[in-house]
């Protein structure tokens, strides 16, 4: 079972997601933050329930991201470069998430 993540990481990885959305994210919109962030607490902490438990943070990156899209896109197969765009949130929050 994974760690429950420390207050110290949820309000980094938290001002990291209001910093995306500042820097012009088109993933993230100010109304959608606390969403997002719960969403990528749980997609992240039931990782090794779904998947391989031996996977590096890579691979969770990508789950992270995947879950993200299929959560936040109306039709994800058609969010296209938004795919890039999701990526990069989930690369964000996995590096501050792994730390912890």
């Amino acid at each position: 079972m994974t760690p429950a993540l420390d207050q110290a990481v949820l309000g980094a990885a938290r001002a990291a997601i209001v910093e995306l959305c500042k820097s012009g994210s088109p993933v993230v919109r100010p109304e959608t933050v606390d969403e997002i962030l719960a969403v990528a607490i749980r997609r992240w902490q039931s990782f090794h329930r779904r998947n391989d438990r031996s996977a590096d943070v890579n691979t969770r990156t990508i789950d992270l991201a995947k879950g993200l899209l299929n959560t936040f896109e109306p039709d994800p197969p058609l969010a296209g470069p938004l795919k890039a765009d999701y990526h990069h949130l989930a690369a964000t929050l996995a590096n501050l998430f792994a730390s912890a």
